[in-house]
């Protein structure tokens, strides 16, 4: 059976039709009223990259993988890579410099198993490999105007939009329960002293190892992430629905980003509390960039992702632009740096992405022998946590943050996670500490 092609028109139709329009009221309306939508904000510092917020419902199709299946609106295709399926389906000839519409939703840790032959990953019995849907309209604000902006190729939704803005929500009352972690603190220990093994015999010089918390949940999930936007604020900010099925995260961290021919990534590697005021922050920055565990580790990663975007940039074009900076979040602070690259003609956003794919910073070094440690020793599949989340545009751009200060919803069910990089030198209290650190915003947001 032969899988159809997405057909978009050559260029978009923008209309501006509001302003001063409270998006987050908006979105409120629409996610009531649609099975499948999404919202995408970044609470980042204003600039450039962080203008825009993008509101999409109904998607034209919604695209599904798990193994060699390929499932196009309930429709199964078997297929030798559901991945590379997506480059031959979906168009990237789109003339637009802004979003103009794509796939939107998320890649799980697990979509590693169609990039790398000699991985075989579990995968987890709750969600895809992949889940997408193909937005051909959408709802994009201008932060710094206040203007509200509708775009659409051939369909032109936009009565439908004004009815939804009037509509009247209301929501009803969130209820959490805890249920556990797939690790005790004496378990997590056991297997920081296995890695420590592996790295005496050679096989990793620094693997991600973390666990779950896991919930029981019912009422309006919606409510996690507005009162996550405020416990949390992140550059990556998003609320993605499929019917039962919702990614709601606050992501500090960039993974992969094409726009224009450049390629970027941010690895955040160290870590260390936020303190009590500005000073004792800063007191902590100080020991975070003086501490010769957290600096190697984060020169390691570095070096990693150099190497990744180098596999499918230009010759000569790779360059850290900037390098072991601090940057704070509402727990932790964390140290950053940025490493771009031009894109290779041969290449484009699905195979740039499949080469930074997944982060180092949530698998260690080198990559692929230390995700056979992880897969080892972690109790669970990780699913879509440590995997992407974001969206390919139509006009072959695209922006995926790393999944994680992310819940992960199926009906009641829900988990979050966390994980910190294992060194020769790690000791195992800290690292347990730290973990529940990166767990402490979500942790905040349902209790």
């Amino acid at each position: 059976m032969k899988i159809p092609r997405i057909h978009i028109g050559q260029k978009p139709t923008y209309v501006k039709f509001a302003q001063d329009v409270d998006f987050g009221v908006l979105f409120k309306s629409i996610e009531a009223a649609s099975d499948t939508c999404f919202l995408l904000e970044s609470l980042g510092e204003e600039g450039r990259l962080s203008r825009y917020s993008i509101i999409g419902f109904d998607p034209e199709h919604i695209i599904t993988a798990k193994g060699k299946t390929i499932t196009i609106d309930d429709k199964k295709y078997t297929v030798a890579n559901p991945y590379t399926t997506l480059k031959e389906i979906v168009p990237q000839h789109a003339i637009a410099r802004n979003y103009a519409g794509g796939l939107i939703g998320y890649l799980g840790y697990d979509a590693a198993n169609y990039f790398e032959p000699l991985l075989h990953l579990r995968t987890h019995d709750r969600f895809d490999q992949f889940m997408f849907g193909v937005y051909t309209d959408g709802l994009i604000l201008d932060k710094i105007t206040n203007e509200l902006f509708y775009f659409y190729y051939e369909k032109n939704r936009l009565e439908k939009v004004k009815k939804l803005m009037r509509l009247k929500v209301k929501s009803k009352q969130l209820k959490v329960t805890f249920v556990g972690e797939t690790l005790t603190k004496k378990e997590h220990a056991a297997i920081i002293n296995t890695v420590k093994e592996e790295i005496v015999a050679g096989n990793t010089l620094q693997t991600q190892i973390g666990f779950k918390r896991e919930f029981e949940i019912t009422g309006n999930t919606l409510s996690i992430y507005e009162k996550l936007r405020k416990v949390n604020p992140s550059p990556f900010m998003y609320y993605i629905k499929f019917g039962k099925k919702k990614i709601v995260g606050a992501s500090p961290e960039l993974l992969f980003r094409l726009q224009n021919g450049e390629m970027a990534t941010f690895p955040l590697a160290g870590t260390i509390k936020r303190g009590k005021n500005e000073a004792e922050d800063k007191k902590l920055a100080r020991e975070l960039l003086s501490d010769p565990k957290e600096r190697a580790e984060h020169n390691m990663l570095v070096d990693l992702h150099r190497n990744d975007l180098g596999r499918v940039a230009q010759f000569g074009t790779v360059k850290v632009r900037s390098f072991m900076d601090v940057v704070r979040f509402s727990h932790v602070q964390h140290i950053s740096s940025e490493i771009v690259g031009v894109i290779k003609d041969s290449e484009d956003m699905f195979t740039a992405l499949a080469g930074n794919f997944p982060a180092g910073t949530l698998s260690g070094a080198p990559k692929i022998e230390s995700m056979k440690i992880i897969e080892r020793l972690e109790p669970t599949p990780r699913g879509p946590y440590g995997g992407a989340v974001g969206h390919f545009g139509f006009n072959g751009d695209c922006t995926f943050a790393i999944a994680i200060r992310t819940l992960f919803v199926d009906g009641n069910y829900a988990f979050t996670q966390a994980s910190g990089g294992i060194v020769y030198d790690s000791i195992a209290e800290k690292e347990y500490d730290e973990v529940q650190r990166k767990l402490a915003a979500m942790k905040e947001v349902l209790t």
